[in-house]
């Protein structure tokens, strides 16, 4: 997954927010999950670990996260997340996901 930088992104210090990093890195990782999730099933985040370990800016480009499944049960899947801007390792993740059966819509009465 890749994501154009914007200075809207840029934290005080003129680096890329660590939120911005995290949230690309739980997508990539997602999209992942997502290609092979069985109808009526979903999932939701139960745990990550991002460790940053350069800045990413604006002037090196943007950035690209890419997800490697560890390991995917009935239930729980875990996640390995490359974040670069370049080639530079910019962030480095395990996330894990939990599997669920999809709720019922949740239906809404209104009076008027």
């Amino acid at each position: 997954v890749a994501l154009p930088l914007r200075a809207e992104f840029l934290q005080g210090q003129g680096r890329v927010h660590g939120g911005i990093v995290a949230a690309l890195a739980d997508t990539a990782a997602v999209y992942l999950l997502l290609a092979e999730l069985p109808r009526g099933r979903t999932l939701t985040s139960i745990e990550f670990k991002l460790n940053f370990l350069r800045p990413a800016t604006l002037d090196a480009g943007e950035l690209v996260a890419r997800a490697t499944l560890v390991k995917r049960g009935r239930t729980i899947a875990l996640v390995d997340v490359e974040v670069l801007q370049r080639d530079d390792l910019v962030a480095k993740g395990l996330f894990t996901y939990l599997f669920s059966d999809r709720p019922d819509p949740v239906q809404i009465e209104c009076s008027t």
